[in-house]
């Protein structure tokens, strides 16, 4: 999808002239009523927060150094343009800025500014609710737009030709072509915010609240009825009240933030409009609105896409849409805009690659060797992709992949902090590829899991009627359910079965006894010979003759490069990973994941047996244990716990796992995983719940639920309703006996306090 690359721009908010100028910015581009105005004089921490909260795509202040400066240069947040101008400026012909929004300004806008006198002390309400055209960079009386660009006094606006049919001020066009995403949690979030004059920063409140797109209109405090009239002439933006109980009289509420700093004429003003329409006021303190995390914008500008890479590539190249821009042959470059790629599914990419990046600004690095040769300065990661920042007049962008090695040490944000992969977890990547990689599911089957296991452990190979009937035997609950309801367990052995012939897994080999000797040898089907020669006693005999003498038998042994301790790891891991990629709901690529992770930090090295990002709504990191029949320990959790506090440290949400292939805990791992609980922290969620941060504690029968049975784990969280944390919860009290829990307050810290089963 095509966007506004939207910027935040930094000024003294206490400033009137500040506050103007970045307005006049903002009146000029593309986009520019749906980007927030900061305090540049707020603490670095702050600017982050409110970064995060309106998901700008750059910080821009004037230059600056010191903790700011850093700030402005950090990747994430960063302006990138080259040249000296900044996202508001150009040079003749060449803009290396945002869009300016005159670019879809041609003869059939009609487009009406209200003017008025500088000196009115509501100058920067008028400025806030239309704009100002200083940076537009066309005359409002040439270059063919008299009649089409015309000037009107404020109050005439409402007398004007067609005023329905006319875009009223140069801020309504930077929004042409957009809307913001409906969301629901904004239902109630319009009114009228109440504008103090000599108080530049209500004037920022109130532009930073419309930047979600909701209708907000700013009135001043000490205006006249006929002002507020004219700028509540679009409409009362009412909320409806429906009551708790069912059959409650439905009521119409007007909100009105700072109704009390109202004068008496314009508090009277309100309440009797609000009353005309069968409303009323409902005032709330200014800064007593919740700061929403800003839900994205919608351009008609998108196009699906399909594109073919080869499995090592680090990216891959698609085409635009196209935006109906204005034609001016004398510009080089027209200005910077959005491509916000999000890909819905990869298939076939090496292992150590990814493209699925965490949404954290410091993961914006990884873009820049894939985009540094194609000439794209700017580049973030966003909630579900990237955002390229390209010339409007590009008609192709270029989709980073990284590798998940470097995702994982990103997330530790430590530059001395070492990331490798174990030899065993190299393996593991590599051969889960032979099962079509780590998320495929293959593993998460009881039934598969038991014949791997079953020729892990017989040299001389099973014969395939016996693995057939071990698949069957052991198939737990498969087939799904849900899904594959009318699949036969016999149908289902066999399919399984030729689905782990298919990946290479097996050898088959021949029974050949020698003629002369008589000794018997497995040999594959890549060694056989018309003539053989026997191992022990070195004769050649006819193979034929051999199959004479006994009954040609085939049997199926692993691939000679895997040994019996290889298998028993590799089991318990893609259960694991097939389980956690389970839990989520929605078409997506694969999840960045790290088998035999090892992490070297503060001179100690853990390595984790699974590491996976789920990027669901908060954005978890699970660190994993897996065990087939030896026991978690306490040192197993004691490293699990180290990772946990200092990806903690880095603001990175982390859940623990421990999982097993036995069907229960031993009393004594159960001890040792209470202990972990009653230590688990609280843990604050995306949409600020607080909740335990307790491990995710899994058995052989909670691995190997199909999908679409009741009793899948994904399905035990009907209490809380909080993704895999809450299922972690579930997991507790299914496995290790918690009973309940209790948030305490004890000297001003929250404390939990559990409750377990004897």
């Amino acid at each position: 999808m095509i966007r506004p690359w939207r910027v935040g721009v930094l000024t003294d908010t206490t400033s009137k002239e500040g506050v103007r100028e970045a307005i006049a910015k903002l009146s000029s581009v593309w986009g520019g009523q749906f980007m927030p105005i900061f305090d540049i004089g707020a603490p670095i921490e702050e600017l982050e927060q409110q970064g995060r909260q309106y998901d700008v795509d750059s910080l821009d202040a004037d230059a600056v150094d010191g903790p700011l400066g850093v700030l402005l240069r950090k990747p994430g947040w960063i302006w990138s343009g080259r040249g000296p101008w900044g996202p508001f400026g150009e040079e003749e012909g060449f803009r290396k800025g945002l869009l300016p929004v005159r670019s879809f300004i041609d003869t059939s806008t009609t487009l009406v500014q209200p003017t008025w006198d500088r000196e009115d002390q509501d100058d920067l309400l008028y400025a806030a609710n239309w704009g100002l055209p200083d940076h537009l960079g066309l005359s409002l009386a040439s270059n063919g737009y008299d009649n089409e660009l015309r000037s009107a006094p404020y109050l005439e606006v409402l007398s004007s030709r067609e005023p329905n049919r006319s875009t009223v001020g140069v801020l309504s066009a930077t929004i042409l072509h957009i809307r913001a995403n409906p969301r629901g949690y904004l239902d109630g979030f319009t009114g009228i915010y109440v504008v103090r004059p000599d108080h530049p920063e209500d004037v920022v409140e109130f532009w930073n609240m419309r930047v979600y797109g909701t209708k907000i209109i700013g009135v001043s405090a000490m205006g006249t009825e006929e002002l507020l009239k004219l700028l509540i002439s679009s409409g009362l933006p009412f909320v409806t009240d429906r009551g708790m109980n069912a059959g409650s009289e439905v009521q119409q509420d007007l909100c009105v933030w700072g109704f009390d700093d109202a004068s008496h004429e314009i508090s009277e003003a309100i309440q009797m409009v609000a009353a005309r329409n069968g409303m009323k006021v409902r005032p709330y303190d200014r800064e007593s609105w919740t700061r929403f995390e800003f839900q994205g914008l919608q351009t008609p500008f998108t196009r699906s896409i399909r594109a073919d890479f080869r499995p090592g590539a680090h990216w891959f190249d698609i085409a635009l849409p196209t935006l109906p821009i204005n034609d001016e042959p004398d510009i080089i470059a027209r200005g910077i805009i959005a491509a916000e790629i999000n890909l819905h599914s990869v298939f076939g990419q090496d292992p150590r690659l990814t493209g699925s990046i965490p949404p954290y600004r410091r993961h914006s690095s990884l873009l820049k060797h894939a985009l540094s040769m194609e000439g794209i300065d700017h580049a973030r990661v966003t909630d579900s992709g990237v955002a390229l920042g390209v010339s409007a007049e590009r008609d192709h962008a270029r989709f980073p992949f990284v590798y998940n090695q470097d995702v994982m040490r990103l997330l530790f944000d430590d530059d001395s902090v070492s990331i490798t992969q174990s030899d065993i977890g190299k393996f593991q990547s590599r051969a889960a590829e032979k099962f079509g990689g780590v998320f495929s599911g293959v593993f998460s089957q009881p039934g598969n899991r038991a014949a791997v296991a079953l020729a892990a452990g017989r040299n001389a190979g099973v014969t395939l009627p016996h693995l057939r009937q071990t698949v069957e035997s052991q198939r737990g609950n498969w087939p799904d359910p849900l899904y594959e309801r009318s699949l036969s367990p016999k149908d289902y052995a066999v399919q399984q079965l030729n689905r782990l012939l298919y990946s290479g897994l097996f050898v088959p080999t021949l029974r050949v006894q020698c003629s002369t000797c008589r000794a018997d040898s497995y040999v594959s089907a890549d060694n056989l010979a018309t003539t053989m020669t026997c191992e022990f006693c070195g004769d050649s005999f006819k193979l034929a003759l051999s199959h004479s003498l006994v009954q040609p038998e085939w049997r199926y042994r692993l691939a000679a490069h895997l040994r019996a301790d290889q298998v028993q790891a590799l089991l318990p891991a893609l259960a694991t990973t097939s389980f956690l990629s389970q839990l989520r709901h929605i078409e997506e690529p694969p999840l960045s994941h790290m088998l035999g992770l090892e992490v070297s930090i503060d001179r100690k090295t853990v390595e984790v047996d699974v590491a996976v990002y789920l990027p669901d709504h908060d954005w978890t990191v699970v660190l994993g244990e897996v065990k087939t029949a030896n026991y978690i320990d306490a040192n197993d959790i004691a490293n699990l716990r180290f990772l946990q506090d200092k990806l903690s440290e880095k603001g990175v949400r982390c859940l623990l796992l421990f999982a097993t292939l036995k069907d229960e805990f031993s009393s004594h791992e159960i001890d040792e995983l209470r202990e972990l609980v009653e230590q688990s922290k609280p843990i604050q969620t995306r949409n600020g719940r607080v909740l335990p941060n307790m491990p995710l504690v899994l058995t052989n029968p909670d691995l190997s639920q199909p999908p679409g049975s009741q009793s899948h784990p994904w399905r035990w969280d009907d209490k809380n309703f909080a993704g895999v944390i809450g299922t972690a919860i579930a997991s507790c009290e299914r496995n290790l006996g918690l009973r309940n829990y209790e948030f305490s307050r004890s000297n001003g810290q929250r404390e939990i306090q559990y409750e377990w089963n004897s």
